[in-house]
């Protein structure tokens, strides 16, 4: 653990060497004789696209795979904080680490894709995957094979120094 805060209903929200924890905070019986699983949501910082601190809430957008190497972002999730702390740092640090190349490219007739390389905690190399800026182009099969192209392209031209 990094670092951690809770929201008002009583989630715990932990930051973590390898991605944002957000704990369910709704009560469960242990079974007799069982350990019962912490419950909740881990976003690896490596599908975080993006993270803001404003008043006493973080916005997160995570995307998530819709095929291989092509993200579609997910609804944000918004989580106001009792005391943020190092939360907000801690995260934006956390994502911003974790981008090693990041390119924006037309694709299509008015279309956009971030193309973008990124380091996976505890994993040797990066993760290269393409995230379409209007979620509504990653349902084209057209625009995802270009992604894919320019994808491949720019991880070959792209030899960061780790």
């Amino acid at each position: 653990m990094l670092t951690f805060s809770s929201t008002p209903s009583g989630d715990l929200v932990i930051a973590t060497p390898r991605g944002l924890w957000i704990s369910d905070a709704a009560p469960r019986q242990p079974a007799a004789e069982k350990e019962v699983e912490p419950s909740g949501t881990l976003l690896p910082w490596e599908s975080i696209v993006t993270a803001k601190w404003s008043a006493d809430a973080l916005t997160v957008v995570a995307a998530e795979e819709i095929e291989p190497q092509i993200m579609k972002r997910v609804p944000a999730i918004i989580l106001r904080l009792r005391a943020p702390e190092d939360v907000p740092r801690v995260v934006r640090l956390r994502v911003d680490r974790s981008v090693v190349v990041s390119r924006r490219h037309a694709v299509g007739a008015g279309s956009t894709v971030l193309i973008v390389g990124r380091r996976i905690s505890g994993q040797d190399g990066l993760r290269w995957y393409a995230v379409f800026d209007r979620d509504s182009d990653a349902d084209d099969p057209d625009l995802r094979r270009e992604a894919t192209n320019l994808l491949m392209s720019t991880a070959a031209q792209s030899m960061p120094e780790l």
